[in-house]
C-alpha cells in the first residue's frame, strides 16, 4: 500500500471508531409530560422534560409561549434536584389552546442541545 492510502484508511477507520461516541455525546430529549403532540384535558404545573443525559442546571433552560407566542412560564426553569436529567418548568393553570415548550440544556460533558414541542389543552 502507498503512504497516500494508508494514511487516508487510517482517518477512515479514527472516524468511524469515534461516530458512536459523537452520536451519542448530545443531550436528547426522551419524554415530556404533557408529551410532545399530545392533547391533554389539564396540565400539572411544574412541565417536565427528561434527557438522556444528566444536566447542567446553569445552562439548562426552557419557556412556555401560548399560540400569540406570549410568555407562560411562571418561574425559571429548574433540573430536578433528585433526578438530574429532569428539567421542569412551572406554568399557571393553562386555558384550551395550543402552548409551545422551547428548551436549551447543556450535559454535564458540555455538549448543548436545544428543541421545541407542542402540546394542546382541550
Amino acid at each position: 500500500m502507498n503512504a497516500r492510502f494508508q494514511k487516508s484508511l487510517f482517518s477512515l477507520t479514527a472516524a468511524i471508531a469515534i461516530a458512536p461516541s459523537i452520536v451519542f455525546a448530545h443531550g436528547k430529549l426522551e419524554s415530556a409530560e404533557p408529551a410532545a403532540g399530545s392533547s391533554v384535558s389539564t396540565v400539572t404545573s411544574p412541565l417536565r422534560m427528561t434527557f438522556n443525559e444528566e444536566l447542567e442546571p446553569a445552562f439548562s433552560t426552557a419557556h412556555v409561549t401560548d399560540a400569540k407566542g406570549n410568555a407562560v412560564s411562571t418561574e425559571k426553569a429548574k433540573v430536578d434536584n433528585t433526578n438530574p436529567r429532569s428539567l421542569t418548568v412551572n406554568v399557571p393553570k393553562l386555558a384550551a389552546g395550543t402552548y409551545s415548550v422551547e428548551w436549551s440544556v447543556m450535559t454535564h460533558d458540555g455538549h448543548k442541545t436545544k428543541g421545541r414541542y407542542n402540546f394542546t389543552v382541550k
